[in-house]
């Protein structure tokens, strides 16, 4: 029980967060490099989640698309936590594939987003072990379910357009609970050009 109430709260804190960018979406000049605000990102990140239920670390990784519609600003991914490294297949292993709403404040060296939203949760977990004929048989159980995700992004970009930064999420469903903190490497569509 304790779990899902500082779910709810991490849910509740990300989503209240970040206040919306209010700023133009006017073309600007850096160098000689033409770059255009409020511009949709791709997100790569990778790091460590609680799983509640058992207790224990994990991997994870998330893929992200962050989009705008009119004012609205969305993102849709692939987030994965699992006892073993992404491309390593595991019994114990929780797939999103999420769509999310959020906000986002973007100045020239850092980006701050937050989103929430809806998740397809599906994979399997730890159901129980028993010994058989002097081995440890451990039995899983497979799910596929709906649950929510957020996410807060914070990245610090070197160069307007290309970022590295930390973020912290929290995965909830029925079977498979996760928060957890990922490192991310941030690509957005602001280039525009040169100045020749």
């Amino acid at each position: 029980m304790k779990s899902w109430f500082f779910i709810i709260i991490c849910l509740l804190v990300f989503s209240r967060i970040i206040v919306a960018q209010e700023n133009s979406d006017e073309e600007f000049i850096i160098g000689n490099k033409i770059y255009k605000p409020n511009a949709n990102w791709f997100k790569m990140a990778q790091g460590i989640s609680y799983h509640f239920s058992l207790g224990q670390l994990e991997h994870n990784t998330l893929l992200s698309y962050s989009f705008r519609i009119k004012k609205y600003w969305f993102q849709a991914g692939y987030h994965v936590s699992s006892s073993r490294f992404f491309i390593r297949p595991s019994m114990q292993r929780l797939n999103d594939i999420f769509m999310m709403y959020g906000k986002r404040k973007e100045t020239q060296k850092v980006n701050v987003a937050a989103f929430v939203g809806l998740a397809f949760a599906y994979g399997g977990t730890f159901h129980h072990a028993e010994w058989n004929d002097g081995s440890l048989t451990e039995w899983y159980i497979g799910f596929n379910q709906p649950g929510f995700i957020t996410t807060l992004d914070v990245t610090y970009k070197p160069i307007y357009d290309l970022g590295i930064g930390f973020s912290a999420f929290a995965s909830v469903n029925k079977r498979y609970n996760v928060v957890g903190l990922q490192l991310h490497i941030y690509f957005s569509g602001a280039y525009q050009g040169k100045i020749e």
